[in-house]
């Protein structure tokens, strides 16, 4: 009897090891796409600052896309708004309105019958995460940083938001950064759209009102937890 107990024991232990081992060796679906991300995309300049942190995917209509690490640790409330956007499915369909040469920004326009319409914020503004507002926030705006746009006003961002083409220390302390591109291939996603400016944008860097062939827009924008 004692034979048999101790057997029903080890084959309980053993089944337990087993489910225990095979239950950390699952990655979820998220922690894959980063796995694949870093072996497929070169790093660079670049790189993933916090793997726990979340990361958002833009794929545009020129077929290229861009992967962004999101700073929550840095700028929360920045980051959660942004979030929701993209989890709403807002961006998809927004174009690229404005390019500069420290930025091109989107976030904010799209195109009905041919003509450039603001597309309505569904969040209330937000508060500005940066250092001129009474928020300490480090992130400097270099090349392929994320950062929320705004107007005069410290407290007005909604839904539109800049990445950095080179750095600009001007913004530093004024703008909420609260991400960066995470990879070299990413970051020639934004020049390649800022090498439209020429044909694409009026003299202010601002689409114009007779709107130009091969405009740019947001086909797709997917959040990835990576835990």
């Amino acid at each position: 009897m004692k034979k048999i107990l101790l057997w029903l024991l080890l084959i309980t232990l053993s089944a337990t090891l087993s489910l225990s081992f095979f239950g950390c060796a699952k990655a979820t679906d998220a922690e894959r796409t980063i796995a694949d991300w870093q072996k497929t995309y070169t790093k660079g300049d670049f790189g993933i600052r916090n793997k726990s942190n979340p990361f958002v995917e833009f794929t545009f209509s020129t077929g290229d896309s861009l992967r962004v690490e999101l700073y929550p640790d840095v700028a929360p409330i920045s980051v959660e708004n942004f979030l929701r956007y993209v989890e709403d499915g807002f961006y998809e369909g927004v174009v690229v309105h404005r390019i500069i040469d420290a930025a091109v920004q989107m976030g904010g326009y799209e195109v009905k019958d041919n003509a450039l319409v603001q597309k309505e914020a569904t969040y209330s503004e937000i508060k500005g995460e940066f250092t001129s507002n009474g928020v300490k926030n480090n992130v400097r705006h270099r090349k392929g940083i994320i950062s929320m746009a705004r107007t005069s006003l410290p407290n007005s961002a909604t839904s539109q938001f800049f990445l950095c083409r080179k750095t600009y220390p001007s913004w530093d302390g004024e703008y909420a950064a609260f991400g960066c591109v995470i990879d070299e291939e990413s970051m020639a996603t934004i020049r390649k759209i800022g090498d439209t400016s020429d044909k694409y944008t009026g003299s202010n860097g601002t689409l114009p009102d007779t709107l130009p062939d091969g405009i740019i827009s947001i086909t797709k924008a997917t959040v990835v937890w990576a835990k």
